[in-house]
Formats: structure tokens, C-alpha cells, sequence
């Protein structure tokens, strides 16, 4: 005879993701001190028992929470494939296509938010940005005829910067009028700044 199935019954998959949606809320709005494993139960609908079910402690899941959208890095890594003279076209883009998809600006806007106060969330997400932003723009100038590495470092540091900063001001902290703005204007507007930031002189 089998032995009796332990856990809970629904999907582990689909528990998980619930359970993490509820944390990442939690977490961006009340902090670390104000979250706790009971109260994200409660916002998910599941029994307690299921969170310390599949999260050892609150610091597992807020590493869980800290994960960037799937597609983020891909949708980078791909624009910085692009040719050099459309490089900057192809990161905004990008850029605007991870925030455009609500699922993905849902976890973007909570790590940034939940970084804002909290050391481990925001480690996280300077690593995310060093790895799938800052070195991917970086790595891309690297060809025979591009610059060296120090200047490869501040124009992938200016890029980010731009574009970070573009964000936080129109999905995190919905500044109007560039809040309000259509994305085929921010895009025109912005546009320009990050190719020249790639391949422009960096000296005036």
C-alpha cells in the first residue's frame, strides 16, 4: 500500500505563486517588520501552514519575491544584440516592454518599492541591474573597434541611469505629465539620449 501523499492538495505550482503574489504586496506596502507569514496567508487565501510549508522562514520568501520577471533579462540581452546604431532604439524597447506587461510590472515596481527600506531587497536588485542591464549594455560595446573597458563601464552606467530613471518616474512614482505621456512620445523623446549614451562622445 502507497504511503499517504503529504503537503497540500492544490498544484504546488499554482499555491507557490500565490502564495508569493500575496508576499510581494505585502512586503512592498508594510516592509519586513510589518510582514508576516500569517498575514501573507491571509492575503493569499491559504492556510498558514502552507506558507512554512514551502518557504523555510519570512527571509526565504522574501528571496522569492526578489526574483526579476520572467523575460526581463532575455528581452536585454536580446536588444543589446541589436546593431549599434539602433541599440538604444532597441533597450527602450525593451525596457518598455517589461513594463508594459502588467504580470512583469507588478514584480519590477514591488522589488523596487520593497528595496526602498529594505538592505536585502535592495542588493537584489543592484545585482539584477549589474548583471542584466549595466553588463549586458557593456559586454555589447565590447568589439574590435569599441571602447575600452572603463569607458565601456560608464556608457552601460549612463544608459541605466536613463533609463531607471525614465521608469521610476512613469510606473513607480507616476509623475505626470512623463506618466501620462503615450510610449510613442517617451520613446522619441528618450530615444536619442540612449543611443547617444552608446556611441556618442561622451566629452561635452
Amino acid at each position: 500500500m502507497d504511503a499517504p501523499r503529504r503537503g497540500p492538495k492544490e498544484e504546488r505550482g499554482v499555491t507557490v505563486e500565490r502564495i508569493v503574489v500575496a508576499a510581494r504586496a505585502c512586503f512592498a506596502e508594510q516592509g519586513w517588520a510589518g510582514t508576516s507569514l500569517r498575514g501573507v496567508a491571509r492575503a493569499a487565501g491559504v492556510d498558514a501552514r502552507l506558507v512554512s510549508y514551502y518557504f523555510a522562514d519570512k527571509t526565504a520568501l522574501l528571496q522569492a519575491c526578489l526574483q526579476p520577471p520572467p523575460g526581463f533579462a532575455e528581452r536585454v540581452a536580446a536588444a543589446a544584440s541589436a546593431p549599434l546604431d539602433r541599440r538604444g532604439a532597441a533597450l527602450l524597447e525593451a525596457m518598455l516592454a517589461n513594463w508594459n506587461d502588467p504580470a512583469s510590472a507588478v514584480v519590477l515596481r514591488s522589488v523596487i518599492l520593497t528595496a526602498a527600506h529594505e538592505p536585502l531587497a535592495l542588493q537584489q536588485l543592484q545585482s539584477v541591474f549589474r548583471t542584466a542591464l549595466i553588463g549586458v549594455v557593456a559586454g555589447s560595446l565590447n568589439g574590435a573597434d569599441g571602447p575600452g573597458g572603463e569607458e565601456r563601464a560608464v556608457r552601460a552606467g549612463l544608459v541605466a541611469s536613463q533609463i531607471v530613471g525614465l521608469f521610476m518616474t512613469r510606473y513607480v512614482w507616476r509623475i505626470p505629465p512623463l506618466s501620462e505621456l503615450p510610449d510613442e512620445k517617451v520613446f522619441r523623446l528618450v530615444a536619442p539620449t540612449v543611443q547617444r549614451y552608446l556611441d556618442g562622445p561622451l566629452d561635452r
